[in-house]
């Protein structure tokens, strides 16, 4: 049955069959049963000796107050709830907030097991096939990118499937007797699930786009995890942008969960829920609607895991492609900015928060999308030499007659083009945002700037004639992000005493320096289109160069 069963999935998936073959092991199996069992006994026992039992002394000063007790007052000490007997002289214990402590906690640490240690895993698995040579042998097979896709994230991280099946039934059992309702429990589960394909998905993109940082990768991959899982369960409604952290994970689930038993007075998880009823998207209450929530956690996991889908199977098959083509780059951003919008619009208020809750997930995304766009030298050379000798057929005869439509569509163009559109279609969407927070218009002008000079250096350094661009490339920009209000800091011009020099060089979320008037604000706009003029004719002039033939070149010598 065994063998007929494998023989199945070979002829469904070689890929996902050789992951298995390769793992299954009796040795592997017993070692995941036995930590996950252990694991769960480890919580039950850790929760057990946390109930209540009167003291044998005579001396006890009674009455004792306890979260998990059945009473009525309080205390100033945060266990709220005053322990009664019962006719035989025993606590008695409310059991439902028991178990529902049990259910949260072993759900979190199952979310942060299968998402941290299955991007280790997927990450390290695609690093030691690049150094082994096998990932180029399996671009050669038959299977198709997505075929690939598939077999890798169902296969490699098969260990940590069958120990999360084995939590199952404490999962269930707690939840059950927290008095959580079945549909509750099922859907949590569902935005697991979702939620582990956008991780896992992600880690596949990480691990394929980043082989340059070598054994690196799989680390700084799972702490990255690691750290937003955290902040996701812990940090609360902020009632921002912001929120969308919570829903790109199971964080918003469980917080519906335990808002919708209504039991935080017992238990000690209060701190889980973060006034989760005060979120809402494009002014609909989904805070305090479990469906809503689901739904809504569910269509952004989607959403995201589609994008990381379409970014694989473009450079699997052609390492050296862009992950993103500039027409999938524009459609990317409008799904972002339209779902980010709906928490945006949740303040009607100016204020510092407003700012860096908006401008920071903005950042991260522009940034991946100047990773994913901008080309490397060998297809910007050939762009820049070969494109008018190219045969225009179709739209490139548009393209020929209008060459700024070039830079806009072609995969091997500068991508400071598309990364213009791409800002200013951002700029169109967020304009309801911006009207409720016009002070806000100098700050979106030097994010505008400012992402479009990272671009200009990361276009540089990757058209340069140098070793590891791609490295330079990424410290550079890093470094222009992070070193300004440093060396700033640290010289003691803050953002009071010299706002031009934090409204030029440093992201804009710094509530100080957007206070400058407009002698300040001009300026430091005027000096940021300098450097992205200088930035633009510098890659001019090198394209210039790289598009003259070898003889003319050798003529002028």
């Amino acid at each position: 049955m065994t063998l007929n069963l494998l023989d199945t999935i070979g002829n469904w998936n070689s890929q996902l069959f050789r992951e298995l073959k390769g793992r299954l092991k009796m040795g592997h199996i017993a070692i995941a049963s036995v930590l996950s069992l252990s694991g769960q006994l480890v919580l039950f026992l850790s929760w057990s000796s946390q109930i209540p039992v009167p003291p044998a002394a005579t001396n006890y000063q009674y009455p004792t107050h306890h979260r998990f007790c059945t009473g009525f007052d309080g205390n100033a000490k945060g266990d709220s709830i005053k322990c009664i007997k019962d006719a035989a002289g025993n606590f008695i214990i409310h059991w439902p907030s028991w178990w529902l402590e049990i259910f949260v906690y072993l759900s979190i640490f199952s979310a942060i097991v299968l998402f941290a240690a299955g991007t280790y895993m997927l990450v390290s698995d695609l690093d030691k096939e690049e150094r082994r040579g096998t990932l180029n042998f399996i671009r050669l097979s038959p299977q198709s990118a997505t075929t690939i896709f598939l077999g890798k994230i169902l296969g490699v991280p098969i260990l940590l499937y069958l120990a999360a099946i084995l939590a199952v039934p404490l999962h269930l059992y707690s939840g059950l007797a927290a008095q959580i309702p079945l549909h509750h429990i099922l859907g949590f589960d569902i935005a697991m699930v979702a939620s582990c394909a956008l991780f896992y998905s992600g880690a596949m993109l990480f691990g394929l786009t980043t082989s340059w940082l070598g054994g690196f990768q799989p680390w700084l991959a799972s702490v990255a995890v690691l750290g937003f899982l955290t902040t996701a369960f812990n940090a609360p409604s902020i009632g921002n942008a912001g929120d969308l952290l919570t829903f790109l994970s199971p964080a918003a689930v469980l917080k519906q969960v335990v808002y919708q038993v209504n039991q935080s007075s017992h238990s000690n998880i209060s701190w889980l829920t973060g006034e989760i009823d005060r979120v809402e998207w494009f002014h609909l209450q989904i805070g305090k609607n479990f469906v809503s929530s689901t739904a809504l956690s569910l269509l952004i996991c989607v959403v995201a895991t589609y994008w990381m889908w379409q970014g694989w199977q473009r450079r699997f098959p052609n390492p050296t492609a862009t992950v993103l083509s500039k027409r999938q780059s524009y459609l990317l951003v409008i799904s972002y900015q339209s779902i980010i919008l709906g928490f945006a619009l949740q303040s009607n208020k100016y204020s510092l928060d407003e700012i860096v809750c908006l401008s920071i997930p903005n950042l991260m995304i522009f940034l991946a999308l100047i990773a994913a766009l901008t080309p490397e030298r060998q297809a910007l050379y050939d762009w820049a030499r070969y494109r008018r000798q190219i045969v225009p057929t179709g739209s490139q005869k548009l393209w020929r007659k209008y060459p700024i439509l070039d830079l806009i569509w072609s995969e091997k163009s500068p991508a400071l083009i598309a990364i213009a559109i791409n800002l200013l279609s951002s700029t169109v969407i967020l304009i309801p945002w911006l009207l409720v927070n016009p002070y806000a218009f100098p700050a979106t002008i030097a994010f505008i700037n400012l992402i479009l000079i990272y671009a200009g250096i990361a276009q540089l350094f990757m058209f340069a004639k140098i070793r590891n661009q791609a490295v330079w490339a990424t410290c550079t920009v890093g470094g222009a992000i992070l070193l300004p209000p440093i060396i700033l800091s640290v010289l003691s011009f803050y953002p009071a005493k010299a706002p031009f020099m934090w409204l030029s060089l440093v992201f804009p979320i710094f509530g100080s320096s957007l206070d400058g008037s407009i002698y300040t604000i001009l300026p430091a706009i005027l000096g940021q289109w300098t450097v992205l003029v200088l930035l633009n004719l510098q890659l001019i002039r090198q394209l210039r160069i790289a598009g003259e033939s070898a003889s003319k070149a050798l003529l002028k010598a």
